[in-house]
């Protein structure tokens, strides 16, 4: 069963098409434009402070990348998928589960990488400084004297809520109507987020409103976050019935990109 169920996955992987060797329109020029002016924006008003990190950066920017290549997947002219004798049900719970699985690939990738690279840079500047001008690893730590874990829970739930959501989206059939909801679903959140970061207290540290800290520190954070967390797992399960009743309720017909 394991083994079925990897091996469908890299079928779901090898199901996405190859970009266009023709140019794209006008108009897919300036839709992709403006959603990464748009990320760039949400990232920058309700994230990024003086200790803008990745731990607000990748929750909230590697899910919306991995959903663009799962539109590409399942909306593509590439759908090895479809080559094998399975029900639509098990298209639709391992579409589900895709994204998971690309999101724990590349979070193992990302911070390899990082410490690769920040273990090579902290070793080039201890060899080519003198000793006692660098601050150590855990002194760097101890400098943060605000728990964050409020923080990283909320980013967790708000990772979560995308990813159910917009893998239910993806299943929309027509493109108009699912850009549309992508659309919708993005403002509302949006706004949500916006709301809650101007409830936020400032950061006693670099007296601003710092996302993770300010949430950490803000009244009653615990319940709030409990709130979210429910909220987190209704949304999820109802996104997953949603998108089971839209791929697998529907007789098989030709999809429009």
């Amino acid at each position: 069963m394991i083994k079925k169920l990897i091996a469908y996955q890299k079928l779901l992987l090898n199901s996405n098409p190859p970009f266009p060797s023709v140019p794209p329109t006008f108009f897919n020029v300036l839709l992709y434009c403006l959603a990464f002016v748009m990320i760039v924006f949400m990232n920058i008003s309700l994230f990024f402070g003086d200790t803008a990190s990745s731990s607000t950066f990748i929750p909230f920017t590697l899910p919306i990348i991995i959903l663009w290549m799962i539109n590409r997947i399942f909306h593509g002219d590439h759908r090895l998928f479809e080559t094998v004798p399975v029900s639509r049900k098990y298209v639709a719970l391992n579409m589900f589960l895709l994204p998971i699985v690309m999101i724990f690939i590349m979070y193992i990738m990302i911070y390899i990488s990082g410490a690769v690279l920040i273990g090579t840079i902290i070793g080039f500047i201890s060899l080519t400084s003198s000793q006692g001008t660098i601050k150590s690893p855990a002194e760097s730590v101890l400098q943060q004297v605000i728990d964050t874990t409020k923080g990283d829970m909320l980013m967790l739930c708000i990772l979560l809520i995308i990813v159910f959501v917009g893998v239910a989206i993806t299943f929309i059939k027509h493109k108009k109507n699912r850009l549309l909801t992508f659309a919708g679903f993005a403002t509302i959140g949006y706004g949500l987020l916006f709301f809650l970061k101007l409830s936020m207290p400032i950061s006693p540290i670099t007296g601003k409103v710092e996302f993770l800290e300010s949430f950490s520190i803000m009244p009653h954070s615990s319940t709030i976050l409990l709130f979210i967390a429910i909220a987190t797992v209704i949304i999820s399960i109802t996104s997953v019935l949603t998108g089971y009743k839209l791929y697998v309720g529907k007789p098989n017909s030709s999809k429009c990109y």
